[in-house]
């Protein structure tokens, strides 16, 4: 049988280990291993006895260090247990067995290849989560470049932000313990006997759950929302700027309509410190008034009207930072435009003519897409003006070029 007990001090606290290893064999409690996170030492259960326990630093190599096993074991110490990169444990129940050290010197000498064994797992420990988060915004980097544009997931940045500050804060503890040895290295240098620290009454990761995770699971919950932009419905918003209905759409191309259906959709807003405006509108228009089975009759009946139109307008404070918006943008809908080829829904699309540049006076950047959507022809519009980013999705027989001055009166025109 085998139980698990809390390691009540440091591994680098060579009296107190041997103290309360020995303390545990009067309890009837005899080691066996370490837990994996080395947290806790596993006991097997027997008769108390007195025992002694004593740590021996690993040497320069593992050969060396298996070499002194046949003479420790001719003494009358057994190995026990192993601390990784730091000691081993030896036992013996042997009262008159002599000590494996027979000087506080011959120890401290001995502790050199456990110290440059801790200054290698400390260096390359240290820099393992810098490493970490490296490769990950490597792999992320565009998508926390758009949350600090943008501000959409703030708590997903904030999270990654408190992780960078308190890291280093984290690691000030791996010196501390370097520290710790190399002064118990001098104390046995000088011939002085080394005095057990005091036992912690809590296990050690409590100061790790502290320092670390504690603040990273409730810090970001407390104060950001997954989520920033907000939702609201079509008549409720207040938008910056007015922009054409289905009736001035389909005026400019080939069918136009002769009444304006009514407008179903919602409208998504949001505002950072780098772009403070942000709106996301998306319009099905829909008719409630059909003719019925008699002459002159209607019946009310809603049901999808042929046309929808998507609009996300963003100013942003520069023209400089207007750029890097256009980019994400214009790579958001670049992308929605190849997914949606693969859709297994009535909104795939077909025949896609991606984004193309095109020339019009006063834009810094125009293109547009043409494809087929619901069995109908659909544009995508991208322009960049100044501060101002536009991306325009719709269905409709009015292409691009005859559309176009529409949106740009709707961008000079600003709703009081």
């Amino acid at each position: 049988m085998t139980v698990k007990k809390p390691i009540p001090c440091s591994f680098f606290d060579i009296p107190g280990m041997q103290q309360w290893l020995d303390e545990m064999a009067l309890q009837g409690l005899f080691l066996q291993d370490f837990t994996r996170q080395m947290d806790k030492a596993v006991f097997e259960v027997g008769e108390p006895k007195p025992m002694r326990y004593r740590l021996d630093p690993v040497g320069k190599s593992k050969k060396a260090d298996l070499a002194r096993e046949a003479p420790y074991k001719e003494a009358g110490w057994v190995f026990a247990a192993y601390i990784p990169g730091a000691f081993y444990v030896f036992s013996c129940d042997d009262p008159e067995a002599p000590e494996l050290y027979s000087d506080p010197q011959s120890l401290a000498v001995a502790l050199d290849g456990t110290i440059k064994r801790q200054i290698m797992k400390q260096t390359v420990s240290s820099l393992f989560p810098f490493l970490l988060i490296g490769l990950f915004l490597c792999f992320n980097w565009k998508s926390y470049w758009k949350d600090i544009l943008l501000w959409e997931h703030p708590r997903s940045l904030f999270t990654l932000v408190l992780a960078a500050v308190l890291l280093p804060v984290l690691l000030l503890l791996v010196p501390l313990g370097l520290h710790r040895l190399l002064s118990i290295r001098r104390t046995l240098e000088l011939g002085l006997p080394l005095k057990a620290k005091r036992r912690w009454n809590r296990p050690r990761w409590i100061v790790l759950y502290l320092l670390f995770v504690l603040p990273l699971s409730v810090l970001p919950y407390l104060l950001f929302h997954d989520y920033a932009p907000e939702i609201c419905a079509l008549e409720e918003a207040e938008l910056a700027h007015s922009w054409p209905t289905a009736v001035q759409l389909e005026g400019t191309g080939p069918c136009p309509l002769e009444t304006e259906p009514e407008a179903d959709g919602y409208v998504i807003t949001n505002s950072s410190w780098f772009v403070p405006v942000q709106e996301f509108v998306s319009i099905d228009w829909r008719r409630t008034d059909v003719p019925g089975p008699v002459p002159g009759e209607t019946i009310s009946h809603s049901h999808p009207y042929t046309l929808y139109m998507s609009v996300q307008y963003d100013r942003a404070r520069s023209p400089k930072t207007a750029q890097h918006v256009y980019q994400l943008r214009r790579g958001s809908q670049a992308e929605y435009l190849e997914d949606a080829q693969s859709y297994n829904s009535p909104y795939r699309i077909t025949d896609l003519q991606p984004l193309e540049a095109l020339d019009c006076p006063g834009l810094d950047r125009l293109e547009a897409a043409h494809f087929r959507r619901q069995g109908q022809d659909s544009w995508a519009i991208t322009l960049l003006r100044g501060t101002e980013v536009l991306v325009v999705d719709y269905t409709g027989c009015a292409p691009p070029q005859s559309c176009l001055p529409l949106f740009l009166e709707a961008l000079n025109q600003t709703i009081p």
